[in-house]
């Protein structure tokens, strides 16, 4: 199962990175829409100069925030690489600030649950993935979109394209199916051989005796 950036939200990314950059060429250069700076007889005022000066400034500003809004939504959407992804063997999350991508083997885990977390910009609340680690060998300490908490690597899941509920129970899946083939594996090959006992009659030496009597009366005979 894999799990994505909203494409909702990576569109409403690039419209807004559209419309910072409109604002910015009008702020900057055609005032459409915004006011103009003073000017008398076509020559910029003081006051103009001054805010013509303030404009650059808000507009390049606006140009750079529209820019990176724009392209960063161009090449998510192009390249659609998952945020999460439950694999046989692991779970992966791009969540790493260094290789922007954490494995972590489902031997490592202890449990994986969904859960609510507060905001602490807003207030609010936001969902994310909960996963119990037995061991932090080899796992990332700096992250993005999710942070530690003591053997807990709470992922932040409120812009995923799948739900966080459907997200965990995968996993679980995995992990119980991980754990079965662990302890098929431990238990090992059945052996295919047996030892048969077999136990000798109780009636084989009374008939010995009854032709020893018979040989007896012969000889006597």
């Amino acid at each position: 199962m894999r799990a994505y950036r909203s494409p909702f939200r990576l569109f409403v990314f690039g419209i807004v990175g559209m419309f910072l950059i409109v604002a910015a060429v009008d702020v900057m250069f055609t005032h459409w829409v915004s006011t103009p700076p003073d000017e008398n007889e076509g020559v910029l005022t003081t006051r103009g100069q001054a805010q013509q000066r303030g404009d650059i400034i808000w507009g390049a500003a606006m140009l750079g925030a529209g820019t990176l809004l724009f392209a960063g939504t161009v090449i998510e959407l192009g390249r659609r690489k998952p945020l999460v992804e439950i694999r046989e063997d692991c779970i992966f999350l791009a969540v790493s600030t260094t290789s922007d991508e954490v494995v972590v083997p489902w031997s490592q885990v202890e449990s994986v649950r969904s859960g609510m977390a507060v905001d602490a910009n807003d207030g609010g609340e936001r969902s994310e993935l909960i996963i119990v680690v037995n061991s932090r060998a080899d796992l990332p300490d700096d992250l993005v979109g999710a942070e530690w908490d003591g053997p807990n690597l709470r992922v932040d899941t409120h812009d995923w394209s799948e739900p966080v509920a459907d997200v965990a129970k995968a996993a679980q899946g995995a992990l119980e199916h991980f754990r079965r083939v662990e302890e098929i594996e431990a238990m090992g090959q059945p052996s295919l051989t047996w030892e048969t006992t077999v136990t000798a009659s109780q009636g084989a030496p009374q008939d010995n005796q009854t032709s020893s009597e018979s040989d007896e009366k012969d000889d006597a005979t």
